[in-house]
């Protein structure tokens, strides 16, 4: 590890110390991308994990289920390393890269500090609502119960939704959230913040996705998630929809200190 000063130049040509980063490598550590492994169940989705560092993380990290013929490092995400999946989405996706940090290397995170449960049943709330979730239907990702759906379907015709639900099942993250596990209850209140407005959008929408439902983004599929719901709350709900980016960002700004707490960056 070798510490180095950040130095500017400002507007009067004179140096200014911005402080010290330390530059390292992870030969003698555990990278975060060896703490991430491929399911042994059943895959959900997959998790396009790139490199290990800050500069790759805005585009080289995403969550798909569709087809995707790019060279980056994969992931196949099921029920056994779903948790570990989305602690390492979060950690990368919370960091923003800068001139300083792009090289920074992600490490396997301190998971007996008493802040990482936490972090870790947050990060299903900020990985599920990240602008990188690019998952369609079938989605293991949606929250709401097909019983709810199929009731709000129902009550105003919308016959082709509430077929597409009747004989399928809950997804992983409801059950995960509402089921057994019940870690709705265990969010911090700024992510049940975030998950409730979602769910209030979902409910309020329902009568205007037949509007905007194609084979592009199949808003007609009971499990249609936040890449297609949020093209009908930026339509018809721009100032709810608003709150609830800034919720999302209340959640974001609390969250990002914890990247380097947790150990998965360096201080």
């Amino acid at each position: 590890m070798i510490n180095f000063d950040i130095l500017k130049s400002n507007d009067k040509f004179e140096i200014e110390n911005l402080g010290v980063i330390t530059l390292y490598d992870t030969d003698n550590l555990n990278p975060l991308s060896g703490f991430i492994k491929n399911t042994n169940s059943t895959e959900f989705f997959k998790m396009s994990f790139d490199s290990n560092n800050v500069y790759n993380s805005g585009q080289g990290v995403y969550l798909f289920n569709t087809i995707d013929k790019n060279n980056k490092r994969k992931v196949k995400v099921g029920g056994d390393n779903f948790g570990d999946a989305m602690v390492g989405f979060t950690a990368r996706k919370l960091i923003p890269f800068t001139w300083v940090n792009e090289y920074s290397e992600y490490l396997k995170p301190n998971v007996e500090n008493k802040q990482y449960a936490n972090f870790k049943n947050n990060s299903v709330i900020y990985s599920l609502f990240n602008s990188q979730n690019l998952l369609q239907p079938k989605n293991e990702f949606f929250w709401m119960s097909k019983e709810k759906m199929m009731e709000m379907a129902n009550n105003i015709n919308y016959t082709e939704l509430y077929n597409d639900a009747r004989t399928d099942n809950n997804r992983y993250v409801h059950n995960l959230l509402f089921g057994e596990e019940n870690i709705y209850e265990q969010l911090s209140p700024d992510a049940k913040l975030v998950l409730d407005k979602a769910t209030e959008l979902t409910i309020r929408s329902m009568t205007m996705r037949s509007h905007f439902a194609d084979n592009h983004n199949h808003l007609n599929s009971w499990d249609a998630g936040y890449a297609q719901l949020k093209l009908v709350w930026k339509e018809y709900f721009p100032n709810e929809f608003k709150e609830f980016r800034q919720l999302y960002k209340n959640l974001e700004d609390r969250m990002r200190p914890l990247v380097n707490e947790l150990g998965f960056l360096l201080k």
